[in-house]
């Protein structure tokens, strides 16, 4: 169903914001990288437990017992694990220490040489037998830079020397645990470790220490990210992914090659600017705007990160007028942080001339409506058009297409597609949604009919009891729940019967809630 556009001041942009805000995306112990990394450090402890009597005494912190330790641990394992095992225990000594890794691969090169008067360092080429997979090593001058993981890849390759190995691999340890007080400090955590251990509470213990240790990842990863939460909603709306939208950020050297603009990236003046996190549609073949988007969220303060990026959303927009001048541009913004400190940087970018923005809890209006104006026919509206009539022909549905303003030429790319990939069967000469489907477009049928027949209330979201509130028009925007049946049954005569039955409006009701892309 086409939503309508509307134009708001950036004042009621921004108090709509604030009302359908995602304060955050969830605890960093949730995320997987969170769970791993525990798992992992726990591992790597017991391992170090063998050869310290499980840290009873710290003279037993011994660096070429503990060296041993984790290379005869590591020659029972493959190439990538083994490297992987080494470079948990590296990670570990920089969690005890306080040091940084950004730190130490510049001054290990340095320590090599001048305090362990080492002369060589091993370099190594991949097997190509995979039945008898042992790298080649060979002696090379000491790197200028040596992060932690190349160094343990090293470690890892001389496989066929156990005892050079080792030798390496005390000198790490050495490096790192350079004084009395470093190697306090693993035995303090490690007979910390073994103590909570018989209650059960050692994991608790590491907890804090490894949500401190991965936090900067996550956040640069996107441990719980918005994208992946959008890509989802495009997957649902029926999009195809590396065809109808992207699954990696777009540059604007691709966007050029996928316009096939004439202007030249290269006479576009250089400066710093952002790639864009979506550029919708991506490569389908049409005649229809690109809609591209750029995401940040900040669920705490990151003034200066915030700072750069809206100074570079200027430049990457330029850059990209130059070379579709008609492209939808769209913030995809949400966070605590836009909501307090970084309040002044969201009202800049909402006033930017031209910008359209979309919170995750408002996308499958505001986006999905920019889309829907863009001339891209997705085949959730196709899947809707199905039942916007008593009887739907190709013919029918068609026309249900075409009076929300796409063309047939639009229509039957789209409707080729969805058929292809089984999203919309043909039976009997009449169009549907595959079963599996059906719940979903029904849902969406409500959310639409809500924005579509919704008003703002007279006075305040008080006088909105009994009804359902939708984003995409101001902070409060909705309708009765007893009128939207009656305007959902006139809109959409194929499904009247279903929304008739009070326990499965109940239920899409409350998935709408649940997924909080509607207030009921």
């Amino acid at each position: 169903m086409k939503i309508p556009k509307i134009v708001l001041s950036t004042k009621d942009k921004l108090r709509e914001f604030d009302v359908w805000i995602t304060p955050s995306l969830g605890d960093i112990r949730d995320t997987v990288q969170f769970q791993s990394e525990l798992a992992n450090i726990a591992d790597t402890f017991e391992l170090m437990g063998k050869v310290t009597s499980n840290f009873a005494d710290p003279t037993q912190c011994d660096p070429l017992e503990i060296a041993s330790a984790f290379i005869q641990n590591a020659n029972q394992l493959d190439f990538a694990e083994a490297s992987s095992s080494l470079a948990q225990f590296a990670s570990i000594l920089f969690l005890v220490t306080g040091k940084s890794d950004n730190n130490a691969k510049c001054q290990l090169p340095l320590y090599l040489r001048d305090t362990v008067k080492l002369s060589v360092f091993p370099s190594f080429t991949k097997p190509t037998n995979k039945k008898n997979p042992i790298h080649k090593t060979a002696d090379g001058s000491i790197p200028r830079v040596l992060p932690s993981q190349r160094y343990m890849d090293a470690v890892a390759a001389l496989k066929e020397s156990p005892k050079r190995q080792a030798i390496l691999l005390d000198y790490y340890i050495k490096f790192l645990l350079s004084d009395e007080t470093y190697v306090s400090q693993l035995w303090s955590i490690g007979h910390s470790f073994f103590a909570l251990k018989s209650f059960g509470k050692e994991k608790d213990f590491l907890g804090p220490l490894v949500a401190f240790k991965v936090r900067g990842s996550v956040a640069a990863t996107g441990g719980h990210d918005p994208e992946t939460l959008l890509r989802a909603r495009l997957a649902e709306w029926g999009l195809n992914p590396n065809i109808d939208y992207n699954s990696n950020d777009v540059t604007l050297s691709t966007i050029k090659s996928l316009v096939g603009a004439k202007k030249s990236v290269a006479s576009i003046k250089k400066t710093k600017s952002r790639a864009f996190d979506f550029v919708l549609p991506f490569a389908t073949e049409g005649r229809f705007r690109r809609v591209c988007v750029q995401s940040q969220f900040y669920a705490g303060d990151s003034g200066s990160v915030s700072h750069k990026n809206v100074d570079q959303t200027v430049t990457s927009r330029n850059a990209l007028r130059a070379v579709i001048p008609d492209a939808v541009l769209v913030e995809y913004v949400d966070g605590a942080g836009y909501f307090s400190s970084l309040n002044g940087d969201l009202e800049k970018l909402l006033d930017m001339e031209g910008t359209e923005f979309s919170q995750i809890r408002s996308s499958p209006i505001r986006l999905r409506r920019e889309i829907q104006h863009s001339g891209f026919l997705m085949p959730l509206e196709i899947q809707q058009a199905t039942f916007q009539t008593s009887r739907p022909t190709r013919a029918n549905v068609a026309k249900v297409a075409v009076k929300d303003g796409y063309t047939i030429t639009e229509f039957s790319r789209s409707l080729s597609d969805a058929m292809l990939r089984g999203l919309i069967i043909e039976d009997g000469g009449l169009l549907r949604p595959r079963d599996s489907d059906r719940d979903t477009v029904r849902r969406y049928v409500l959310l639409d009919v809500a924005a579509i027949s919704g008003i703002e209330p007279k006075s305040d979201v008080g006088s909105m009891a009994g009804a359902i509130l939708v984003p995409g028009f101001g902070p409060f925007h909705g309708i009765k729940l007893d009128e939207l049946v009656k305007q959902a049954k006139r809109m959409a005569p194929g499904l009247a019967s279903e929304i008739g039955q009070s326990e499965l409006l109940m239920a899409d009701l409350r998935w709408l809630s649940e997924q909080r892309i509607a207030m009921v």
